[in-house]
């Protein structure tokens, strides 16, 4: 695991996440890890979202100094993206999941993780806007790739992808896939 030292709080937490079994179907488990700041984590102390948020504004202004607003899907992503938003001064767009509420939306996109499958509903974008996808996780990297291709069909440029945490290497195809840079405070 690598961390930098001004991650105290995000290392313990990653470190202390307890496992979960999640049942995509009846014959499909997935191991899933609990983290407080991941889409179904629950209690998140102060401390540790005030390390987050500015560490992700700073990795932001760092890695991704110029573009129009953050875009940031649910479940795990769009508290992070609001805070990060806040702290930089920049609007923001939740992707949000399927609900009756978005059915009639004209954009939407079926993602299929190897835990769920949902459509995510996409509102407010205009061709040319310039966005930074800020998600919570990347594990095997299908959220990011369904919303960036579904950006490039709305002519939607991505300038690049921050996220707290990567899981294992596959960050590095992604990269390579969605033909952005891919950041992220931590890697496990």
């Amino acid at each position: 695991m690598s961390m930098s030292p001004s991650y105290t709080r995000l290392s313990e937490s990653i470190l202390q996440a307890r496992n979960v079994r999640i049942y995509k179907n009846k014959d499909t488990a997935y191991d899933f890890k609990l983290y407080p700041f991941g889409e179904r984590g629950t209690y998140i102390a102060p401390e540790l979202i005030t390390e987050i948020t500015h560490n992700l504004a700073e990795a932001v202004s760092g890695h991704f100094p110029d573009f129009d607003y953050i875009v940031s899907p649910e479940p795990g992503g769009h508290t992070w993206g609001m805070l990060a938003a806040y702290k930089l001064m920049k609007p923001m767009n939740i992707l949000r999941l399927s609900t009756e509420l978005y059915d009639n939306y004209e954009v939407s996109v079926r993602r299929e993780t190897a835990y769920n499958e949902n459509y995510i509903y996409f509102d407010g974008f205009s061709a040319g806007d310039r966005v930074l996808l800020l998600d919570d996780v990347i594990s095997s990297g299908a959220t990011i790739r369904c919303i960036a291709a579904q950006l490039s069909v709305m002519n939607v440029e991505l300038v690049g992808v921050q996220a707290i945490l990567a899981k294992g290497e596959h960050y590095k195809q992604l990269e390579a896939d969605i033909e952005v840079p891919v950041r992220f405070l931590s890697q496990v």
